[in-house]
């Protein structure tokens, strides 16, 4: 059993390596957030009211609605809940549990302890049904895989979450669901009866490691994406810690929002012969 949970573990964190190798990432450095929603008014001469327009556009400290809508794409921590996102990295797991099924299918029985035969016969959710009548139990395996690899997959399940802009108990509840429905009920239950101590210890300890890699990646990103002034160690970082963000983005995931920026007069000073112009850039989720 420990070989099997071992086997499954390894499997999920080289199917992620070979997608977040997939293409080189984003580095884009955030030293601050855009202003979401301003508005600027001035005075100038009708005459120069064409070279006026077109400066004010042309700024650089005014960002078009392109380069606002990827400066808020790779702010961290997101603003605002991005159910897309999550929706995709719950997506990758659900990948990654099919294919590790298949490989365990397919390998000797010796290996998986499997009755493919029995299996064969009373079908494939036989063994699950028996499991999962017979847990949760608290089960003998080694204090390493209870008491670190649990808590680190479930600091996983939370950075999924929190990365996507849930709050603290929303992340929590994520990786409580993840851990319990997903992992001890879900793909391990084919293999062995739920445990007891896993489903306290993966989401409880899950998030607290997990807020401690939340505040880490901040760090992290705020630097450019670099650890000890190092881009490969700053991402390699990142993939451990947010593994199934990093891929997202890896593959230039943005979240959606609609910007909008407009230019046009806004009232006439008839004292000074001016008309008056604003600038109006909003952006919304």
């Amino acid at each position: 059993m420990i070989f099997k949970k071992t086997f499954l573990y390894s499997l999920l964190l080289i199917i992620i390596c070979s997608f977040s190798n997939a293409q080189e990432l984003d580095s884009i450095a955030l030293k601050r957030q855009p202003n979401l929603h301003f508005a600027d008014s001035s005075s100038v001469p009708i005459n120069e009211t064409r070279i006026i327009t077109k400066d004010t556009v042309l700024n650089p400290t005014v960002q078009t609605p392109q380069q606002l809508q990827d400066s808020l794409a790779n702010i961290f921590p997101p603003k605002t809940r991005d159910y897309r996102r999550l929706g995709y990295d719950s997506s990758i797991y659900l990948g990654a549990a099919v294919i590790g099924f298949g490989v365990l299918w397919v390998m000797p029985e010796s290996a998986t302890n499997w009755d493919k035969e029995q299996m064969r016969e009373k079908g494939i959710m036989w063994k699950w049904k028996e499991n999962v009548k017979a847990g949760p139990i608290w089960d003998t395996d080694n204090w390493v895989l209870n008491y670190v690899t649990h808590p680190y997959c479930g600091g996983l399940y939370y950075m999924t979450a929190r990365s996507s802009g849930f709050s603290i108990f929303e992340s929590f509840t994520y990786s409580a669901i993840m851990s319990t429905f997903f992992w001890e009920y879900g793909i391990e239950a084919f293999a062995e009866v739920p445990s007891t101590q896993d489903l306290i210890a993966t989401p409880v300890l899950g998030s607290v490691v997990g807020e401690a890699f939340f505040y880490a990646k901040k760090s992290i990103v705020k630097h450019d994406k670099k650890v000890l002034k190092s881009r490969v160690l700053g991402i390699t970082t990142l993939f451990f810690i947010d593994p199934f963000n990093t891929i997202l983005d890896g593959f230039g995931y943005k979240q959606k929002v609609k910007t909008q920026m407009s230019v046009a007069p806004i009232g006439f000073d008839a004292s000074s012969n001016k008309t008056v112009w604003g600038i109006n850039f909003s952006a919304s989720f």
